[in-house]
């Protein structure tokens, strides 16, 4: 591998906001970093802006992590075109606006933020080198509102919080049970995140229920790539908060700007401490689920 410009970096949802702050931190470290996002011309728009700026080491691909057609043809493409890859980060995510919280509304949320997620990871899992530097990345970008301090479900924080026996099939039944709760109008009774008396609102309650699935589905593939220390890769997994960046997600209401909220990431990437492996992070520091 050697040189700095041989790694090759795929960030998801960059055409804005911390993404594209992430794409500019790892182009200025003279990484070769892949900007996606879902639509081509605010992508391409990015990509000129980044070239402007004297960072030609970007290149740009669509990517619609709620299309598993568009997550293959990503996949295909960077097989094609640099036969693999050294780090990815997952930033895409939604949030609904809508104060109506139905399984149309929320649906979507969890399709980008968790399913996405997970469907894009498991595509490019193959196509992480196996001679990365300190091992290959999966960093997945979620927020402090998926900590398990949010659930009132005490089953479920019982089970998350074991996170060595955390497993991608029971993230996947944590958020299925919330979509039936949706449905039958019962997410009280589930002891789902309540949001309703809050600055943020009933809105963000499908958004803080994505966080907690990342965070959780991170615990999960780390769990099973220990589970197969015969496959010769070394791939490390991490979830960060970013912290209260502004950005359109929030109306720009949040307080930190976008680089300040690319550094742990970025950091992430670039350092891939070895003690927080599997772990969530924010601050550059590893705090509770």
């Amino acid at each position: 591998m050697g040189k700095e410009a041989e790694r090759y970096v795929v960030v998801t949802g960059a055409n804005k906001g911390i993404g594209l702050g992430i794409v500019r931190q790892l182009a200025k470290e003279g990484i070769t970093v892949v900007l996606t996002a879902r639509d081509a011309s605010r992508g391409n728009v990015a990509l000129e802006s980044l070239k402007s700026q004297g960072l030609h080491n970007v290149n740009f691909h669509p990517l619609d992590v709620a299309s598993q057609e568009s997550i293959l043809a990503l996949a295909e493409w960077l097989h094609k075109t640099y036969g693999g890859i050294d780090i990815l980060i997952n930033n895409a995510g939604i949030a609904n606006t809508d104060e109506d919280i139905t399984f149309e509304t929320v649906k979507p949320v969890l399709d980008t933020n968790y399913f996405g997620v997970k469907n894009v990871t498991k595509a490019l899992l193959p196509l992480l080198r196996d001679d990365t530097p300190g091992g290959a990345r999966v960093i997945v970008v979620a927020a402090i509102i998926g900590q398990l301090k949010h659930l009132e479900n005490k089953d479920y924080v019982k089970t998350l919080s074991d996170r060595e026996h955390i497993t991608e099939d029971f993230v996947d039944s944590f958020v299925n049970h919330y979509l039936k709760d949706v449905v039958d109008g019962s997410q009280k009774e589930g002891g789902w995140p309540n949001w309703s008396n809050t600055p943020f609102g009933r809105p963000v309650e499908s958004y803080a229920v994505s966080k907690v699935a990342v965070i959780a589905y991170i615990s999960a593939l780390h769990n099973t790539l220990v589970a197969q220390p015969g496959s010769g890769k070394k791939i490390n997994v991490f979830s960060c908060c970013p912290g209260w960046v502004a950005t359109d997600l929030n109306n720009n209401r949040g307080t930190k700007t976008v680089e300040e909220g690319a550094d742990t990431p970025v950091w992430l990437a670039l350092h891939s401490p070895e003690e927080g492996i599997g772990k969530f992070w924010t601050e550059r520091k590893v705090v509770d689920f």
